[in-house]
């Protein structure tokens, strides 16, 4: 029995007066994925615990079985196990492009090779020598402070404050948002030197390397992660899954969709589990982009669960398939509500299509994501 994780990163939504009060799952046309609902049962389940920010690392833990109460210290350590990191604290380093508001939280889309040009430049300039950033991909990269602090500081993603004064959120608390504030006003001056498209780092979401259970450890079976991000490669390091890596990647609707199902049917041969994490609808829901959101849902349901399920043996693979989070055209952010999902491959029940309001009609109800993969790995009764 082989096991197919798909999440399609921010896919569910809000309903939308311009769509006649429906969401952007209800109108695209995505035949694939409401076959898996169809010949699935269906369920919402919460993948946010309540007094957490709604991120993708806590979702995607969530999802995978983590208990984020006992084992999450934060975004940028994540990120960090992705690349073999040591330090004593990691923050996620944006690159992006600011005014007195937050203009674009991406950099505007820098690539690889410009960003780690930024990313050398600010190491060679930098002004503790405590400090030092790692390139990641495009505008996500790390900063790793060497030195031991009082994790005391407060931080805010610059994809929630999109269009909002950015001195309201600079970091607070004591002596490491000091220094987070100095390094980021300081990058105002070094990165115009270096690249048009971003004028200035954004630290947030930083705390101590984690220490996760092994997912095998946990449900018997041999897992592999796929994705575009160093986020989901992080998981994967920490979980002690195999990650995949797949070339031609953007992280956006225009990534290299044929190479992503290669690796993922290839590595359903090899492995018992395999997640694999798409993020372009969910930039495109950050853009607040709503024909764009559509587009990409229909292009996912085409170009990665049609292809899936036309070259998959059927018959031997079960598939659970949600978005880790809700990220609603409306705000152009993460919402801490319960998102869609079906389970393909056990009992069916009487849902015909796959949205955030039929889903949640289904045989499941409305569950804590934590208990996922007892419903998927193990089949547990519910």
């Amino acid at each position: 029995m082989k096991f197919l994780l798909l999440v399609p990163d921010g896919m569910a939504d809000w309903r939308i007066e311009k769509l006649g009060n429906k969401t952007p799952l209800e109108v695209a046309e995505k035949l694939n994925i409401d076959f898996i609902a169809k010949e699935g049962s269906c369920g919402s389940a919460l993948t946010v615990p309540k007094g957490f920010e709604p991120g993708s690392d806590v979702a995607n833990l969530t999802i995978l079985g983590v208990d984020v109460r006992k084992y999450y210290t934060g975004r940028g350590p994540i990120e960090a196990l992705a690349s073999g990191i040591k330090a004593n604290l990691v923050f996620r380093c944006n690159l992006v492009k600011v005014s007195d508001v937050m203009l674009d939280y991406a950099g505007g889309r820098i690539s690889d090779s410009e960003a780690r040009k930024v990313i050398e430049h600010l190491n060679a300039n930098k002004t503790f020598d405590f400090v030092k950033f790692y390139p990641g991909k495009s505008y996500r990269n790390l900063l790793a402070i060497n030195k031991e602090f009082e994790n005391d500081v407060k931080t805010f993603a610059p994809h929630d404050i999109q269009g909002k004064k950015i001195s309201d959120f600079m970091p607070k608390g004591g002596k490491i948002a000091e220094i987070l504030c100095e390094l980021m006003e300081w990058s105002k001056e070094v990165l115009p030197l270096v690249t048009e498209k971003a004028n200035m780092i954004w630290l947030w979401g930083g705390g101590k390397i984690p220490n996760f259970p092994k997912f095998q450890e946990s449900w018997r079976v041999k897992g592999a992660m796929i994705s575009e991000v160093d986020l989901l490669k992080g998981i994967a390091n920490g979980l002690g899954m195999e990650f995949v890596e797949v070339e031609g990647l953007t992280g956006y609707v225009d990534t290299n969709y044929k190479g992503l199902v290669k690796a993922t049917l290839k590595s359903l041969e090899k492995f018992d589990f395999v997640a694999l994490h798409t993020e372009g609808i969910d930039e495109v829901s950050h853009e607040g982009d709503l024909e764009g959101k559509i587009e990409a849902i229909e292009i996912y349901d085409e170009e990665i669960v049609g292809k899936i399920l036309d070259k998959a043996d059927l018959e031997e693979l079960k598939i659970l398939i949600l978005p880790d989070h809700p990220t609603p055209i409306e705000l152009k952010t993460h919402v801490a509500e319960s998102v869609p999902f079906a389970i393909y491959g056990y009992e069916r029940d009487e849902v015909k299509s796959f949205s955030e309001f039929s889903c949640a009609k289904g045989r499941y109800g409305s569950i804590n994501g934590l208990r996922l993969m007892n419903y998927f790995i193990r089949r547990e009764k519910f």
